[in-house]
């Protein structure tokens, strides 16, 4: 079995735990638990929703601490409170349409209710927020400081990859006149889009700049060459280029070997789908070209 290295999420997630359990060994924070557990859950892919997450933490601590100190005023620890207590919880959380946090609302509140003990209510409701809200600041700062991912040169890299996987599947189209496994780009346009939506959540938060429409156009123009290889997925006989796309795949296709590839009478159809795929590669290749002209300014 091969080991993966562990991610840098987790590795963050593992110093904000440190950085919570240390406030507490200071006393800065009351009970150093309900700090990690919210540096942990505030630990997200990106610090928009790290961000996202910390505040609908603290909305549902902030409640559940206010509802479970009123209800231990009235009697701790009763069964039938506590489940009045819940239900309250739950339908204010709904009122004030903070259905994210209606879970962290109801442990804190079940935290303060079945958990007081000796303690004075408020000090202990008070503390139960104080150590929450350290925890949520602690897991915000550690995503914003500590590595964030580059994902707007992870999607240029991951745009060369497409481009790369889009002329191999043309080329063995046109060379051995069988269809590519084009599932294999299926894949890369799909962590690409995923790269984006994490970049256009991250973007607000960093200095790098691109044109998002751009972007998007390139990844439209992915989805096309896919579309268009689906396509030709579905014709059964084997097809020739016009002379028009020979010379065009030529330029994109440096190792395409000599072969019987051409003919006067040809598919008007599969060549239709062959010029597009090739327009569209060509179309991917000019965005890493300014990709990287934009990348030697900086460096200059």
């Amino acid at each position: 079995m091969k080991l993966q290295k562990p991610g840098m999420r987790n590795i963050k997630t593992g110093i904000g735990v440190m950085i919570c359990v240390l406030v507490g060994y200071f006393k800065i924070v009351d009970n150093a638990f309900f700090a990690a557990t919210a540096c942990i859950v505030s630990m997200q892919t990106t610090v928009k929703s790290s961000l996202t997450v910390g505040l609908n933490r603290l909305k549902g601590t902030f409640l559940g601490g206010i509802i479970g100190f009123l209800f231990v005023l009235i009697k701790p620890g009763d069964p039938i409170l506590s489940s009045l207590g819940i239900i309250a919880t739950i339908y204010i959380c709904n009122l004030l349409k903070i259905n994210k946090s209606i879970t962290i609302a109801c442990v804190v509140y079940c935290s303060i209710y079945l958990s007081i003990g000796n303690n004075n209510p408020i000090d202990y409701s008070i503390n139960r927020i104080i150590d929450t809200s350290i925890g949520v600041l602690i897991g915000v700062a550690v995503n914003y400081y500590l590595y964030r991912p580059d994902y707007l040169n992870s999607i240029y890299e991951e745009i060369r990859i497409i481009e790369t996987t889009s002329i191999k599947l043309l080329k063995t189209e046109i060379e051995k006149g069988i269809h590519g496994e084009i599932s294999s780009l299926k894949k890369e346009i799909t962590k690409l889009e995923s790269l984006y939506k994490k970049f256009l959540e991250e973007v607000e938060y960093s200095n790098d700049e691109a044109n998002n429409e751009e972007l998007n156009r390139v990844i439209k123009r992915c989805k096309q060459i896919y579309l268009h290889l689906q396509i030709l997925e579905q014709m059964k006989d084997k097809c020739y280029l016009s002379k028009e796309n020979y010379l065009k795949s030529k330029k994109i296709c440096d190792e395409l070997t000599n072969g019987d590839y051409v003919k006067d009478n040809v598919s008007i159809v599969y060549n239709y789908h062959i010029s597009a795929i090739i327009d569209n590669i060509n179309e991917i290749h000019g965005i890493d070209e300014n990709q990287n002209e934009n990348h030697d300014k900086k460096i200059v």
